[in-house]
């Protein structure tokens, strides 16, 4: 009878043990738990964009330089555009403790695209060469990095959806815009952020040929504890 009492008595100790070295796990593990600090985020709802810069060309496409920002209405949102050989620029500074950056946002690629350049570049380095088309005849690079030997993609390959309305010179066509869900995440730890996205290609500063714009911008720092 003595045995057989220490076995029952012995169970919840067990039971006890077991939830106790459970706890001690999973509190180790949330000490390490991956973390988010949204550093900046727009919907370009207002004129008053903070931080962001626009280049290009002026003074008959003979200088480049610095160019008032263009807040305008497509698909029933504010987006940053409509731009046409634009380098389109955000810079962050201060940030906090992290070892990596999340950028999100809406690309937008209106009318004559013809798989014509696209770039973005994250603190000086190119993170994103490639090229996008609105003709169903004609292949695009995305997702996919421009030239290199890289393979071509079918029009709109990738893309949220093809079925918009052109910013202008496309503006009647059902395929006159498509849509992308650009989301990318870079190891970084410095303090400070820039951001470039930038175009080249046909109908230098023509923005009614073929242009491009953005929308819902979101930097997002990732740390731990």
């Amino acid at each position: 009878m003595k045995a057989k009492l220490l076995f029952i008595m012995a169970k919840p100790l067990k039971v006890l043990i077991l939830l106790c070295s459970i706890c001690i796990f999973f509190s180790s593990c949330f000490k390490n738990l991956t973390k988010t600090n949204v550093l900046y985020q727009t919907d370009f709802s207002t004129d008053s964009i903070k931080n962001i810069f626009m280049s290009g060309f002026y003074n008959n496409n003979t200088q480049f330089g610095t160019v008032p920002l263009r807040i305008a209405s497509f698909n029933g949102n504010k987006v940053l555009g409509f731009c046409n050989n634009n380098i389109v620029e955000l810079n962050l500074a201060g940030l906090p403790s992290h070892y990596a950056i999340k950028i999100e946002f809406d690309l937008y690629i209106h009318d004559n695209w013809n798989n014509d350049l696209w770039k973005m570049n994250v603190n000086g380095n190119t993170v994103l060469l490639t090229g996008f088309s609105n003709f169903k005849n004609v292949q695009q690079s995305y997702p996919n990095w421009l030239g290199n030997g890289s393979a071509l993609n079918p029009a709109g390959a990738d893309a949220y959806t093809t079925q918009l309305p052109g910013a202008c010179s496309l503006i009647h066509s059902a395929n006159g815009s498509s849509e992308y869900k650009i989301s990318m995440t870079i190891q970084d730890n410095s303090n400070s952020f820039q951001l470039q996205l930038s175009d080249a290609g046909a109908y230098l500063n023509d923005p009614c040929k073929r242009s491009w714009s953005i929308g819902n911008l979101a930097i997002t720092a990732i740390f731990s504890n």
